[in-house]
């Protein structure tokens, strides 16, 4: 046999060996994404919908809408509020905690992929009376030098992604709770934007840009 005709025969099971590990490799990769697709699937409806929704879309003022959020945004609160080994929880919260204590890196990022893919409901203030205050907290800052959130979170709330989140809509309530969070200390920490920017804000302010916010349409 020439030398021509025997690489030839060699190199025929070893193109069907790759052919046939391509494959297995294939089916092994739609098999996992399949089975991450069904446990989104259990995890939004039986776990998160009670809160957030199926959709993301929150309707109790508590709880945080979620629809249409930038994944990334997502993912890296799922990972403050888990924490890891030697690494606590850089967000408290007991309910969400134990909700994401069993989630590994993939089905959070699988969540996170799935709430930002669903549209936002238009949100609306509770209070409407601190509409016009909290507009020009928003787009002129606060009057102890606070900056205006508009510099972030952009005229509409639509954020910069990843790092500025979607605010457009969201719930008054959630809003106002967090900026109170960040001004306590309970959110963020030491050097962290919103820790610094929030505690300039007062009371009446942190009220009232939290109702212009929920007000903000798409």
């Amino acid at each position: 046999m020439g030398r021509n005709a025997f690489e030839r025969g060699v190199a025929r099971p070893v193109a069907w060996v790759i052919v046939v590990a391509g494959f297995l490799l294939g089916a092994t990769l739609s098999a996992r994404a399949d089975d991450l697709q069904a446990r989104v699937g259990e995890l939004t409806t039986q776990r998160c919908a009670a809160c957030h929704g199926v959709d993301g879309n929150s309707t109790v003022g508590t709880y945080p809408r979620l629809a249409g959020q930038y994944p990334e945004y997502l993912y890296k609160q799922l990972t403050q509020f888990k924490g890891g080994p030697g690494v606590p929880p850089l967000r408290h919260s007991a309910v969400m905690q134990g909700m994401v204590q069993d989630l590994s890196p993939d089905e959070m990022k699988a969540l996170a992929a799935y709430y930002a893919a669903k549209a936002p409901a238009q949100g609306s203030a509770t209070h409407a009376s601190l509409v016009d205050a909290g507009e020009l907290v928003y787009t002129h800052g606060g009057t102890n030098g606070a900056p205006a959130c508009i510099s972030c979170h952009r005229a509409a709330g639509g954020g910069i992604e990843p790092d500025f989140p979607r605010i457009t809509g969201q719930h008054e309530e959630y809003v106002e709770t967090q900026l109170h969070a960040w001004k306590s200390g309970t959110r963020g920490g030491k050097g962290k934007l919103m820790s610094l920017i929030v505690p300039l804000l007062s009371d009446d302010e942190i009220a009232a840009v939290s109702a212009y916010v929920a007000a903000l349409k798409q």
